[in-house]
Order: C-alpha cells, then structure tokens, then sequence
C-alpha cells in the first residue's frame, strides 16, 4: 500500500509548519508580482487582449495568495500566543 504524504492542515500546525509555509507563501508572491511586471510591461507595448487577461488573472490570484498570508499570519500568532502560556 502507498502511505499518502503528509499535506499541510493549518489547524494542526505548528509555529516551525507555519514559518515554512509563510516563506513558500512570499516567495510565490513574489514570483507572482514579477510575473504581474513582465505581463503589464507586454500589455503597455503591444496592447494585447491575451496580456490583459492574464494582468487581470494575475491580480486576482495575487488577491487570494495575499488573504491566504493573512491566515497564516493570524494562525502563527495564535500558536505563538498559546504556546507562550
């Protein structure tokens, strides 16, 4: 039988699962934010219906990676504060 990796529930993580996951959290921001640059800098020159759609897709995932971050945040801050009783 496959034993199925271990995904990642926030409910039952801990202060080291969250960290992890704050920084892969940043670094796909960040991948995102470039990614939004690039395809902007596209749509200015070219004027492309096909660069505005992915400028407008890029600004929505980047809304929803953003609020996922602030969930992080909170949880980590709630494990921080329990663990310190």
């Amino acid at each position: 039988m496959k034993k199925s990796k271990a995904r990642f529930v926030l409910a039952e993580a801990n202060v080291d699962e969250t960290n992890k996951q704050l920084k892969i959290n940043m670094f796909v921001i960040a991948v995102v934010v470039f990614l939004l640059g690039v395809n902007t800098i596209h749509f200015i020159r070219e004027k492309s219906l096909f660069y505005a759609a992915l400028v407008a897709i890029m600004i929505f995932l980047l809304f929803f990676i953003i609020k996922s971050r602030k969930l992080l945040k909170s949880r980590n801050q709630e494990i921080k504060k329990t663990r310190a009783y």
